[in-house]
């Protein structure tokens, strides 16, 4: 079976790079639990997000373990990248019900791709796996990013907010 990634003419990857992310996406995968759990202690230590306070665990991860794994399914299986991007995006408009200002829903996602190289530098990932990674990780932290921060900030979002329902909340 031909992988998404290697399918001629909408190649992504080449057959080293796809070789070398099956290696670090499966890093990542097994490490799912600590990457998360290393997310929030981040998240509640950093003084540039206070809203984060009053926000059990259940609430402040939310939508991350499905970007993360939106991230990896994207990397290892071409999964459209819209799928990572609307999970961002369903962040950032949570994250304004939750009462954080825009630079809070920004430094969350920096934190969360800080989690991530952390724990590939932590485990010893091979430097040329980790980086070939990283590199499409990056971009995709960046993208999420700019989609979380658009519905953090899109005016006609605020006609939706009577009709969330937040659990934990």
């Amino acid at each position: 079976m031909t992988s998404p990634m290697l399918d001629g003419a909408t190649s992504i990857f080449t057959n080293d790079e796809v070789r070398d992310l099956s290696s670090a996406t499966g890093t990542l995968r097994d490490g799912r639990e600590e990457i998360l759990k290393d997310w929030v202690d981040r998240v509640r230590d950093n003084r540039a997000v206070r809203a984060d306070d009053a926000l059990p665990d259940p609430v402040l991860l939310d939508h991350i373990p499905h970007l993360f794994d939106a991230i990896l399914d994207r990397l290892e299986i071409g999964r459209p990248r819209d799928d990572a991007e609307h999970m961002a995006s369903v962040h950032g408009f949570m994250r304004r019900l939750d009462g954080y200002n825009a630079a809070e829903t920004v430094a969350e996602l920096l934190m969360f791709r800080r989690a991530i190289w952390s724990h590939l530098t932590a485990v010893g990932a091979r430097i040329d796996a980790a980086y070939t990674a990283m590199e499409q990780i990056d971009g995709m932290v960046d993208r999420a990013i700019l989609s979380s921060l658009q519905a953090f900030l899109d005016p006609h979002a605020q006609l939706l907010e009577r009709a969330v329902d937040r659990p934990g909340t």
